[in-house]
């Protein structure tokens, strides 16, 4: 036998061992398929993709070529289709925002912000109209005629913020000089609100009949600590309520940082009503408001020295 012809012997050889390697690979292959059949197709039931056509047996003669680790890469690799549904269902954030303004519209509601004199009760309100205004709701703001210390017609904070309004004596007065605008506001923000004497069948109304968003702003307490107009009777209907407090001006001339709670009133009137500003009331802890009342009430010494300075 020549060189020639004991190397293509050699060759026919090693093709034979292949092929006969390759055929037991592609018939433990399909044994496996077999077996594993019934667990693919409760999967691929599970996970919602149609079930593989043909029967195992012709998948296995297709896939004996691939190694189970390509093919296990090449499973892991396919898209999630369940997955990519379930992302689909869900809303985009700015068709959340969106519904989240229209249930704002379509619902009344309440907001109560109450607190003493220079709380920031007025800077609040307005941090609110603003916010909702950003959200595309139509706004209108109202405060009592009864206050003018700043601008007869806007609604203006301690610290020179302002806002114009409808300045009127009572709400039913706003509801009627707002004329066919009314229907339009969705939120309407009440600064004073202790001044209004129909302030408590309004609000109701309006919330729970026209389905307006009210924003009020005012005083829960007179200087005497007691009832001031109608917004705590609101308490009971409102959706939120908000108590703010000022920084103690007694505390602060002792190098102090207290919370003040009460408004005291500072000069010498008796009235309920009584607009006016720091030359009027000053924010008050409730050490201080107690001796600096008592101090008034019984021209006593009994004050301790940042007490007594204020008297």
């Amino acid at each position: 036998m020549s060189l020639s012809s004991a190397a293509l012997s050699a060759g026919r050889a090693t093709l034979r061992l292949w092929r006969s390697a390759a055929w037991r690979q592609g018939a433990t292959f399909g044994s496996r398929r077999l077996q594993q059949a019934p667990l693919v197709a409760q999967a691929q039931q599970q996970a919602g993709r149609p079930q593989q056509q043909g029967g195992p047996g012709r998948r296995a003669a297709s896939s004996a070529a691939l190694p189970e680790p390509v093919a296990a890469a090449a499973a892991a690799a396919a898209p999630p289709v369940a997955a990519e549904q379930h992302t689909h269902l869900q809303p985009p954030p700015a068709r959340q925002q969106q519904q989240q303004q229209q249930d704002s519209a379509a619902h009344g509601a309440i907001e109560i912000v109450v607190g003493p004199m220079f709380a920031g009760k007025s800077t609040e309100l307005l941090r609110r109209v603003a916010r909702y205004e950003a959200e595309g709701l139509c706004v209108a703001v109202v405060k009592s005629d009864k206050d003018d210390r700043y601008c007869a017609a806007h609604v203006v904070t301690h610290s020179g913020i302002k806002r114009p309004c409808f300045a009127v004596p009572t709400l039913a007065a706003f509801k009627a000089a707002a004329g066919a605008a009314y229907a339009g506001f969705q939120v309407i923000a009440v600064d004073e609100a202790q001044f209004f004497p129909d302030l408590r069948e309004f609000c109701a109304h309006a919330a729970d009949h026209e389905h307006k968003r009210l924003i009020l702003a005012g005083l829960d307490g007179d200087f005497q600590r007691q009832r001031f107009g109608q917004v705590l009777d609101l308490l009971p209907l409102a959706d939120s309520v908000t108590k703010l407090s000022a920084r103690c001006k007694f505390c602060a001339q002792e190098q102090r940082r207290t919370a003040a709670v009460f408004s005291l009133r500072i000069a010498a009137d008796s009235r309920q009503e009584l607009v006016g500003g720091a030359d009027v009331y000053a924010p008050v802890c409730r050490r201080h408001y107690v001796q600096l009342t008592s101090v008034r009430q019984h021209g006593g010494a009994e004050s301790d020295g940042g007490a007594g300075g204020a008297a």
